[in-house]
């Protein structure tokens, strides 16, 4: 590939924490060029935050280099009348706006649709929040464990009725769902734009994501008999979709949603071949009928055994199944390693760490081609205002009276 598919796109970025930062992120592996403006007062919240769950690395912020790495920070006081005009500046010569703020301080900023398209009617302009941009709760703060995880019905759905308290969620998960649907926004409204010479306002938020996600289960909920926790509750239900453990308590997980093609050769690499003509388990209605029965089969032969037993018969077989990973054998996995999903990164001090690259690869390529680590806080306030023709003076003067970081 000789250049990257959003090359030459430019992107202001006037947004914080995960959510859409991921957007831009993902947008800039491939080649945009991607301008993060923040405060005067310490920038993004996120190059500070401490949440005490294990996730820090020394010195190292793993959060803001996996959303920021490759982009430019530039710190402006947007509050005052001089650092709107110099945002407004770098808009007139950008493709793309891209915000997180609320509207209710986009409008306070003079930030809003009409005052950017003033300044360029070709700009993209691009936004996500917690519940979506119409009613009465559009203005509402909404964060991935409220407006996606608690809103939106993950809790819920992943908890058993039983339970003391709701599955927690585990760090950006709806943040990055809603990522990858803010750059497909973006990148829709881009080809848009080259058809039809037409800007697009792009929207997208939390709950709708989450809603998404989990369409399967909201649209069967209009059926009345469908239970929102039957995969909870009636795990024997489905025993050819279940998940059972090894000796050593791993757990294969087999999916044969179209099992009768599958079902002989279980059988044989079990060793239950009694089972093939067992009217018990003859037809996928009556395994599901007899589910308890041969779960209890399936779970007792595989547990006689270590994984180290199973792992050369299940990988000849050819069907659907899994070993269920751990986050870290995930992170090793030679399939991710071999199709780019991951990549190592030298940060500012040299050291290097492990990034997840954007889901979507490229004539082959997934991960950026030069990756550069998260920009320092305003490292690049005096040459990106330098090309957009701010003089060395002004600059420095802005600098003095704190327009500028």
């Amino acid at each position: 590939m000789t250049g990257r598919i959003f090359e030459g796109v430019r992107i202001i970025e006037l947004a914080q924490y995960v959510f859409v930062p991921g957007a831009a992120a993902l947008l800039v592996d491939q080649g945009a060029e991607v301008i993060k403006i923040e405060t005067t007062d310490g920038g993004d919240p996120y190059r500070s935050l401490k949440v005490h769950d294990g996730r820090e690395l020394g010195d190292i912020n793993l959060a803001m280099e996996l959303n920021n790495h490759g982009k430019k920070s530039v710190a402006i006081d947007l509050k005052s009348e001089e650092g709107r005009e110099v945002l407004l500046r770098l808009v007139e010569a950008a493709d793309v706006f891209l915000t997180s703020l609320r509207p209710q301080a986009l409008t306070k900023l003079r930030l809003d649709v009409d005052d950017l398209r003033a300044r360029n009617p070709r700009i993209i302009y691009a936004r996500g929040n917690g519940l979506g941009f119409k009613g009465e709760e559009a203005g509402k703060a909404g964060f991935d464990a409220s407006a996606f995880w608690a809103r939106g019905g993950f809790a819920h759905v992943l908890t058993r009725p039983d339970a003391a308290s709701p599955v927690r969620s585990r760090p950006a998960l709806g943040d990055h769902a809603g990522s990858v649907s803010m750059a497909m926004g973006i990148a829709g409204a881009l080809f848009r734009r080259e058809r039809t010479g037409e800007a697009t306002v792009v929207e997208t938020s939390l709950l709708a994501n989450a809603m998404w996600i989990l369409s399967g289960d909201i649209t069967y909920s209009q059926a009345p008999a469908f239970d929102e926790h039957s995969y909870i509750r009636q795990e024997d239900r489905f025993p050819l979709m279940s998940a059972y453990k090894t000796r050593d308590n791993r757990w294969i997980q087999l999916m044969l949603l179209a099992p009768d093609a599958f079902w002989p050769g279980l059988c044989e690499m079990l060793e239950i071949m009694a089972c093939v003509d067992d009217p018990r388990f003859a037809t996928g209605q009556a395994r599901m009928e007899n589910g308890p029965a041969l779960c209890a089969i399936i779970r007792q032969r595989i547990g006689t055994r270590d994984w180290a037993y199973w792992q050369p018969l299940f990988e000849a077989w050819n069907a659907p199944w899994e070993l269920i990973r751990s986050v870290r054998e995930v992170a090793a996995d030679p399939q991710a390693a071999a199709n780019g999903m991951v990549y190592d990164l030298a940060v500012e001090d040299g050291s290097r760490v492990q990034l997840v690259s954007g889901p979507v690869a490229y004539d082959g390529q997934a991960a950026p081609i030069n990756p550069r680590h998260a920009p320092g806080y305003g490292e690049h306030t005096d040459g990106v205002l330098t090309a957009a023709g701010f003089d060395a003076a002004a600059i420095a003067d802005m600098k003095a009276r704190k327009v500028l970081q």
